[in-house]
């Protein structure tokens, strides 16, 4: 009867353990497609914009299309080994972007002779 019950207990801890692994996958998902979706949005405005280089905005979008699809990797199957490609390049292309943003600002204010 002890041995019975200590089965129970496991299997019990086990389905809890597992529900608030489904909802890890599914805020992180969540949260990777919003990130993803601002991204692609403001790389939008940016490649809309006289100010800044076009390419700049593309970039910006493509890192975000990088996170919807580690969002998509992630909601349907966990976190596979397959999705650190995804992370790896989004990452990697935000980083790019984000160093071309501050050369673009630095060359801007001295251009304009603002003082520092």
């Amino acid at each position: 009867m002890p041995g019975r019950a200590r089965r129970k207990r496991r299997r019990a801890r086990f389905a809890s353990a597992e529900t608030i692994r489904w909802l890890e996958w599914g805020t992180r998902s969540y949260q990777s497609f919003m990130f993803g979706l601002a991204l692609i949005l403001l790389g939008s405005a940016v490649a809309s914009t006289a100010r800044l280089p076009r390419a700049l905005g593309y970039v910006m979008g493509l890192s975000g299309l990088a996170h919807v699809v580690q969002g998509w990797v992630v909601g349907s199957e966990g976190f596979p080994v397959s999705n650190t490609f995804a992370i790896l390049g989004g990452y990697v292309l935000i980083l790019a972007w984000i160093i071309w943003l501050v050369v673009v600002a630095w060359r801007t204010r001295e251009s304009s002779g603002a003082p520092p």
